[in-house]
């Protein structure tokens, strides 16, 4: 990993009311073993990385929109979706094992050794395709709010998929309640609501970013979405998806 990104000096995000520098990154491996190719795989008529980028473009919110990608034709159509691509991943973040805090990491510092910092850096995974502007725009107006590091798209966990109806397994075959005491709930009413991160969109000030090294800093607000989201691991994802955004357009 680069040093650039411990070298220099770390810069919080504004607060006094000026226009706060936004990059948004799209981030597009071109490894899938789920899905082959899986961010050129098309929802709605777009693939993945076009859906993603044009969210993007239209909460015209950000400075820079790039896509971080390892493969050449990934570029082209990040660039044909109207983002940057100024440069490719190296092999070490295309991987299976790649760990999504050191590509975004990779890539501000090379945008800062080309003299480019941000004040506020988004991540718009393409493999949640559900995403809409305006959910992008709450994300992005909680994480520059005062008092928080960053914000996170999350939905609600099913009832019947809460943790207190989960259980491990030991060795042996055993079953054994994930929470002590949860044989005590009884009723749906019961139970407190748990929620999960959809992946539509994670915003955290660059600086916090840079100087903890967390995608979620100190202090990160949650942002709850009610509508259904899909995260694409499987071909069958796909096809929901698909159906999803059909039944939508006809209203």
């Amino acid at each position: 990993m680069s040093s650039r990104g411990t070298d220099r000096q770390v810069r919080i995000a504004r607060l006094d009311g000026s226009k706060s520098r936004r990059l948004a990154i799209v981030p597009a491996r071109s490894g899938s073993k789920g899905v082959p190719r899986k961010n050129m795989q098309e929802i709605g008529g777009e693939t993945l990385i076009a859906r993603a980028v044009r969210v993007a473009r239209e909460t015209d919110l950000f400075d820079t929109i790039l896509v971080s990608t390892d493969a050449p034709d990934f570029a082209e159509e990040g660039k044909r979706a109207g983002a940057e691509v100024p440069f490719l991943r190296p092999a070490e973040l295309a991987g299976d094992k790649a760990v999504v805090l050191d590509v975004l990491r990779h890539v501000l510092d090379e945008l800062a050794a080309a003299g480019r910092e941000f004040d506020l850096l988004a991540l718009l995974e393409p493999t949640s395709p559900l995403r809409s502007a305006v959910i992008v725009r709450e994300v992005v107006t909680a994480a520059e709010a005062e008092g928080w590091d960053a914000a996170f798209s999350v939905s609600l966990v099913p009832p019947q998929m809460h943790p207190a109806k989960q259980f491990r397994i030991d060795p042996g075959g055993g079953a054994h309640l994930f929470l002590e005491h949860a044989d005590e709930v009884t009723n749906r009413q019961q139970l407190t609501r748990t929620y999960v991160r959809n992946g539509m969109c994670y915003a955290v000030r660059a600086g916090v970013f840079l100087e903890t090294g967390k995608l979620f800093g100190q202090r990160a607000r949650a942002i709850v979405v009610e509508q259904p989201y899909v995260s694409i691991d499987a071909p069958e994802d796909l096809e929901r998806a698909n159906a999803m955004i059909e039944s939508e357009s006809r209203g």
